[in-house]
């Protein structure tokens, strides 16, 4: 593909973001830095255990879900069990205790996966976001097995690989697919990708928007910054939607994350742009990747949503196992 025909997003050397925003003048290294070496104000994850909330899971809800009801589990950080009309989705499965390539180094689970992969259903469909350790588990990916449709952007289909899982669908921004009667398009998000130090933006990343096949939309954002006219394209595109997963978490010292990773407010902004009726708070509560306190983002999140006049009930932060129902309307029975 020459440069006159690719899309704008496409680089000789892997991919950019889309309306792209000034960057931190402050290198990545300089956060790895503060985040591994430490510093008296990081949160330490020994000292978190008990800051979530935590339940036992729905087992019978879970494997004998109501067909008519979009069930969602939270299962931990950007791993959710989304069911609905006999489907069953996992988003982003990470069910290591390390967010990371070394067995002993990196950010640990701090609060335990709100289910098991022994205790999951019949996996349909997986949509992968993005690269990043604490996205991309490849010792999960093995254990759950070739069985499910596997949705994952483009250049990400050799990490599966790695798993022993031979065939996925790649996609590109604002490419469609179906699977299970399940319309998909990949959609853009504000980030990057990397796996090691050389890598970085070498394999695409974004969130997914399913259309089911009566019209019920849900949208799963995967990991993104605030980028206001990329929302707002995609919100007049794709929107609006019945339901959507919102990170809310990771964001500070902002100037490091501001680029990367929403805070509330601007969760709650997501969630005002690309209209979605009922939101799920997602990206906290799991690892400590970041130097705000781990209990601060739904805090935030709901003094935000007062602040918006928004009811807090539409944009809720569950429990770890903790599940959420939610009642299509008439016109999508």
């Amino acid at each position: 593909m020459n440069s006159a025909s690719r899309p704008s997003h496409h680089t000789e050397n892997g991919f950019e973001n889309r309306y792209p925003l000034p960057e931190s003048k402050k290198s990545f290294f300089t956060f790895l830095r503060l985040r591994l070496l430490g510093r008296e104000s990081w949160p330490k994850a020994k000292k978190q255990i008990g800051k979530t909330p935590v339940v036992a899971p729905n087992l019978d809800a879970i494997h004998t879900p109501d067909p008519n009801v979009a069930q969602v589990t939270w299962i931990g950080h950007s791993t959710v069990l989304l069911q609905y009309q006999g489907i069953n989705i996992l988003t982003d499965p990470v069910f290591s205790d390390r967010a990371s390539p070394f067995a002993h180094i990196g950010p640990k689970r701090y609060s335990p996966p709100g289910l098991a992969i022994n205790q999951l259903p019949k996996i349909n469909i997986i949509l992968l976001s993005h690269n990043h350790y604490d996205h991309c588990d490849i010792e999960s990916l093995r254990q759950i097995g070739k069985e499910p449709t596997y949705i994952v952007p483009l250049k990400n289909a050799s990490l599966l690989k790695e798993a022993g899982i031979d065939s996925c669908i790649e996609m590109d921004w604002d490419q469609f697919a179906e699977v299970n009667g399940v319309k998909i398009v990949h959609t853009p998000s504000y980030h990057w990708s990397s796996r090691k130090i050389s890598d970085r933006k070498e394999m695409l990343w974004g969130g997914y928007a399913l259309t089911f096949p009566n019209g019920f939309k849900f949208y799963f954002v995967g990991d993104s910054g605030w980028n206001e006219q990329l929302f707002a394209e995609m919100g007049e595109k794709y929107g609006p939607f019945d339901l959507g997963l919102i990170p809310i978490g990771a964001y500070d010292p902002r100037d490091f994350m501001k680029a990367a990773h929403v805070n509330p407010e601007e969760a709650v902004l997501i969630k005002q742009t690309m209209g979605i009726k009922q939101a799920i708070a997602i990206h906290w509560g799991t690892f400590v990747l970041t130097a705000e306190p781990v209990d601060e983002p739904p805090k935030r999140l709901r003094i935000a949503l007062e602040q918006a006049g928004l009811n807090p009930d539409h944009f809720l932060a569950l429990p770890v196992g903790g599940m959420h129902h939610h009642m299509p309307t008439p016109s999508q029975d």
